[in-house]
């Protein structure tokens, strides 16, 4: 039972954790190495960047934790 419902979490975390990764703005790539894209040096990013960044974080500590967890319950 516990299993089912960490596996139902995992996917759901999963989810979550690639939206929040395909959702976050680019940072440059290879345009700015070549002297394009200076707007990224400069100035503040806007809120969502920053809750997108926080979420990120928060989601891939809670992915890493029920991973560990299902490791821990299959042995």
């Amino acid at each position: 039972m516990l299993y089912a419902i960490l596996t139902v979490l995992e996917v759901v975390v999963c989810v979550a954790l690639i939206a929040a990764v395909l959702l976050q703005s680019g940072k440059g790539g290879v345009g700015s190495t070549f002297g394009g894209g200076e707007g990224g040096y400069f100035g503040k990013g806007n809120d969502l960047d920053s809750v997108l960044a926080k979420a990120t974080i928060l989601l891939g500590c809670a992915f890493a934790v029920v991973t560990l967890a299902l490791a821990k319950l299959s042995l």
